[in-house]
């Protein structure tokens, strides 16, 4: 039976049905003020006395704490948990809403309203949460509440923590969220760790992703120990990846940046991004803003290249000045030298938003693309593979894929360059640099038949496209061109 816990206003236990199933006891009542409010919900049952009977002598205040305990299992029934020395409420049958309710006179209601529990120890617990709670962030942003990360011994405890935390702080920023640990109320994610073994010996760390607000599990997994000790990093991008996915699912009326259009190939998409994100402040936004120019850009899908490109530089130089050393701000920064020809600019600003940010996936493929500027392809191909377990690589699949297929074609590896196009395709099917690759390079090994149906692709969407204007030097192929790639142009396909 799926339980509702309300403790904001009057403290209120309601069943599936709706029905009041809210204990009378004062001191029951306190106990779930306590639980439902505490890390993983849970406490130990020597700190629920010391908090509700610290004026009375061990043996009564244990036994009146037994008997609360009871009448808390008749009201919730198996949604009160226990173990050795510990109580908890159980997040799968029971959530705890921490929303705002409005009061008398329209005022917003008190945590635990009305609750008067006589004991020097909660009244100053009471006092403190609801002083917390008045400071809380606003129900208009999203949170990711981490709750403590769990683990047969303290090694494993430490390795879950480090994963929720890496995960959290790199998907947070993408979001955009607030990391919280300990009570939160809002809307967003409450997301739990646990490890179960040793490293080695078949350990296995569970991750689970709930909603706040409706206690729906969204997400679960469990990966091996050992594994996500060699790989922090990878494991730490795809639990970041997860987050992100997760809070759109919950993020209702919040707003989220348009990541996915950020990343996109199309104008209409890349335009609404770009409204979207006129309206957030913040060096992120600003340069994700400056982004999907490049885009537009190095596309042909503006009217204006010269006005998009100052745009984008202005963009830029903005994030900069708002966070100096924010990496996102700095890859674009490096990007945009790129686009300018400037190698040895890119490659300074590129190396400061890895020293910034060690393994970022955009400093890293804006560190790919300024090596490939300086001739440098096999360092150009290391820099990117130490960028596509990032969540933003994983968001932008077919841009990073593209990244990796002009690394292989500087390099004459054909047969992966086009392999690579052929991956961003599959992500981005409206990607017209993927089309414009798989096209020559079909043609170059002999599939007439792929190389049109490729050609095809790209005059839907693509409605000037033709291989005449392919084969003139302001068409985006230059690395094409350089390879000596541009058969295709004279195919009459």
């Amino acid at each position: 039976m799926r339980l509702r816990l309300q403790l904001m206003g009057p403290i209120r236990v309601t069943d599936a049905r709706g029905q009041d199933v809210t204990p009378r006891g004062r001191k029951a009542r306190g106990l779930l003020a306590l639980l439902g409010t505490a890390p993983g919900l849970r406490m130990a049952r020597a700190q629920l006395q010391d908090r509700l009977w610290s004026d009375s002598a061990p043996a009564q205040g244990s036994a009146s704490l037994r008997q609360s305990l009871h009448e808390l299992r008749l009201a919730l029934d198996a949604a009160l948990v226990g173990g050795d020395g510990w109580v908890g409420l159980d997040p799968a049958l029971l959530s705890v809403d921490l929303r705002p309710v409005p009061g008398v006179g329209g005022v917003t209601a008190e945590f635990a309203e009305g609750l008067e529990i006589d004991d020097p120890e909660f009244e100053d617990w009471l006092r403190d949460m609801r002083l917390s709670l008045e400071d809380r962030p606003s129900v208009t942003d999203l949170l990711l509440v981490l709750e403590e990360a769990r683990g047969e011994s303290p090694q494993a405890r430490l390795l879950a923590d480090v994963v929720l935390q890496e995960a959290a702080a790199r998907a947070a920023v993408l979001i955009p969220a607030r990391v919280v640990q300990g009570p939160a109320m809002g809307t967003g994610l409450r997301i739990s760790a646990s490890c179960l073994g040793q490293p080695g010996n078949g350990g296995l760390m569970m991750l689970v992703l709930r909603d706040m607000t409706s206690g729906e599990q969204l997400w679960a997994q469990h990966y091996p120990l050992s594994p996500v000790l060699r790989g922090l990093r990878q494991t730490g991008g795809t639990v970041a990846l997860t987050m992100i996915q997760a809070a759109l699912q919950v993020a209702g009326q919040v707003a989220v940046y348009p990541l996915q259009g950020v990343f996109s190939f199309s104008r209409t998409r890349l335009l609404g991004a770009d409204q979207r994100l006129r309206q957030a402040e913040g060096a992120l936004p600003t340069a994700l803003r400056a982004f999907l120019r490049y885009t537009l850009i190095i596309e042909r899908q503006t009217p204006d290249p010269v006005a998009a490109l100052e745009e984008a530089e202005s963009l830029c130089r903005l994030a900069r000045e708002a966070a100096p050393a924010d990496p996102v701000a700095l890859a674009m920064s490096a990007l945009m030298q790129s686009w300018r020809g400037n190698v040895s600019g890119a490659l300074e600003l590129a190396r400061l938003a890895c020293r910034v940010s060690p393994g970022h996936d955009l400093a890293h493929l804006a560190l790919s693309q300024a090596l490939s500027d300086a001739g440098r392809d096999s360092d150009a191909l290391t820099a990117l593979l130490r960028s596509d377990a990032g969540p933003m690589a994983l968001l932008g699949q077919a841009s990073w894929r593209m990244r990796l297929a002009l690394v292989h074609l500087r390099l004459g590896r054909l047969a992966e360059a086009e392999a690579a196009a052929g991956a961003a395709l599959a992500h981005a099917p409206d990607c017209r640099p993927a089309l414009r690759i798989l096209a020559a390079l079909r043609h170059h090994r002999g599939d007439e038949a792929g190389a049109a149906d490729a050609l095809a692709a790209l005059r839907r969407i693509e409605p000037d496209f033709s291989l005449h204007l392919m084969a003139s030097p302001d068409y985006p192929v230059t690395t094409l061109r350089r390879a000596g790639l541009l058969g295709i142009t004279r195919s009459g396909l």
